[in-house]
């Protein structure tokens, strides 16, 4: 009885070190692939973020933006899933079922072949069945960026929506793609459901089939009752661990379906690049203003491929000069600015800048001498300071900060916030007036000190005491630039030393004010009919 006590000590201590090693592997494996889920998707996503922000703008007109922020975050979200716990279940009893099988080999040749005669059978249902799996699970993926692009506008313009009484239309578009998704989901669940369990059926069916043929085998005395019993053991284990196999399998293919997305993105912005880079990029002079020119410039939107927007456009800026835009509505002016801020290659003809080719030059370098105020003045959700400073090499002082300031009759604003210029500006700078936004866009544009300054209605939303300190500080610190402005204004419209009148993408007339008013032409009938503010 001692004896028996000391070996029962023994058997549980060694049973207890098992258990202990077994506790640490298991640590290990599930610390190490989420450490590697981690890492690997962490390096995926800023891939994938700098894919699509160097995408054309083209891109951007064609893609809902919130699309792109689900692509960013559940379909990389899920392979963080796929990578981590799903890829290590599947390899953990991929194991068990490739050592079941050789324990099986080493008692029976015979029966372990009769298996792996029926596992292609498996295979190929699942690899069908997967793909089918993987195709549902992309739908879904794809209408949730649609729910996600409802939720995004509808919260964007929240002030409309409560404005026309439309909460509860809103509230039925969400909830008609909502049924979308979760049919997409309970699609599949079903399938995910019956891929596991009709493969692990069809195993256990072989297993089955192969416990029938090994008792004929004993029967015939071809196997001992002991091989034929742990033969049956190491077949239970293996059909149990068959069945994590499958289920990991499941939800893996369903992973994959939300790559495909991913992937897809990666792929394409990397052939993009190889076919549109230049073998050897022109350089641009430092030494003044830029010149631009267009020559016989056609260009139409790629979903708008019959609408021509410019028409063998042709016309030219010296550098240093101010030259006004103008137009009815739809002429073609905001495309024009577009162009020359290399939003789009897609154009026939020449845009030159600094008498270079566009397509001979590296986009990075224009937009480093380029300063743009766009229509609608937008602040990022970071400090006024930051906001100032967007797309500076260097940081600007605390002293050129309040000079450009003091120019644009802000500084008293920013001195009266909580924190001056270290304030968040709030999303999309929203919780300013129209006036301050474009004030602080106009002096970040006077910041970067730029050899090209483009203005489309940049000083829609101001008086014009503070339009007049505008034009001022324009003068007074950027006094060589070149000047391409947009505008309504007859006032601005007056000081330019070119202006170009466009009608439905042509080049119709150019001049100064006074000559262009001396002629009986469109310019003269916009004035006439006080389409320019005055």
């Amino acid at each position: 009885r001692v004896l028996l006590l000391e070996h029962l000590w023994l058997v549980v201590g060694g049973l207890g070190v098992l258990l202990a090693f077994q506790a640490l592997c298991f640590y290990f494996r599930s610390s190490l692939f989420a450490q590697i889920g981690q890492f690997v998707v962490a390096d995926l996503r800023e891939r994938l973020f700098k894919a699509i922000i160097s995408r054309e703008i083209a891109f951007f007109d064609q893609t809902r933006p919130s699309d792109l922020v689900s692509r960013l975050n559940s379909d990389v979200q899920m392979l963080q899933d796929a990578v981590s716990v799903k890829l290590s279940v599947f390899l953990r009893y991929s194991l068990q079922v490739i050592a079941g099988l050789v324990l099986m080999l080493m008692i029976s040749v015979q029966l372990t072949i009769a298996i792996l005669l029926g596992l292609p059978i498996i295979v190929g249902l699942s690899l069908i069945l997967g793909k089918r799996l993987r195709s549902v699970s992309r739908a879904q993926q794809t209408e949730l960026g649609i729910l996600a692009a409802i939720s995004e506008e509808v919260f964007a313009l929240i002030r409309m929506v409560k404005a026309a009484g439309n909460e509860a239309s809103e509230v039925g578009r969400l909830a008609d793609s909502n049924r979308k998704v979760a049919g997409f989901g309970l699609k599949r669940a079903a399938l995910a459901a019956f891929f596991s369990s009709f493969v692990n059926f069809l195993m256990c069916l072989f297993l089955l089939a192969i416990f029938a043929y090994g008792i004929i085998l004993v029967t015939k005395g071809q196997l001992s009752n002991g091989d034929f019993t742990a033969f049956t053991l190491y077949g239970a284990i293996v059909a149990v661990s068959f069945a994590f196999v499958a289920g990991g399998y499941a939800e893996f293919v369903q992973a994959l379906g939300a790559s495909d997305r991913v992937f897809e993105l990666l792929e394409s912005e990397s052939n993009i690049r190889l076919q549109a880079a230049p073998a050897k990029f022109s350089s641009l002079s430092d030494a003044g203003p830029l010149a631009i020119a267009f020559e016989g410039v056609h260009f139409n939107y790629e979903n708008r491929p019959s609408n021509p927007v410019l028409s063998n456009l042709s016309f030219s800026m010296a550098p240093g000069s101010f030259t006004a835009l103008v137009g009815p509505s739809g002429a073609g002016k905001s495309t024009v600015v577009n162009l020359v801020l290399g939003f789009y290659q897609s154009y026939q003809g020449l845009i030159k800048l600094g008498g270079i080719d566009y397509r001979e030059l590296d986009l990075r370098e224009v937009r480093a001498r380029i300063a743009y105020v766009p229509q609608e003045p937008v602040l990022f959700n970071i400090s006024i300071r930051e906001n100032l400073c967007y797309g500076l090499p260097n940081a600007a002082s605390l002293e050129e900060l309040r000079l450009v300031c003091s120019k644009l009759n802000i500084i008293n604003f920013v001195d009266s916030l909580p924190d001056g210029f270290n304030t968040l500006a709030g999303e999309r700078g929203l919780q300013l007036s129209g006036g301050q936004r474009q004030r602080l866009m106009i002096a970040r544009a006077l910041l970067r000190k730029p050899k090209l300054l483009v203005l489309d209605e940049a000083t829609s939303a101001l008086d014009s005491e503070n339009e007049g300190l505008v034009k001022q500080a324009l003068r007074e610190l950027l006094p060589n630039a070149t000047r391409l402005v947009i505008t309504h204004r007859l006032s601005t419209i007056r000081s330019a030393s070119s202006i170009l009148v466009l009608n439905k993408g042509s080049l119709v007339q150019q001049g100064d004010h006074n000559s262009l008013l001396a002629t009986d032409g469109l310019y003269k009938r916009l004035v006439e009919t006080q389409e320019f503010i005055d």
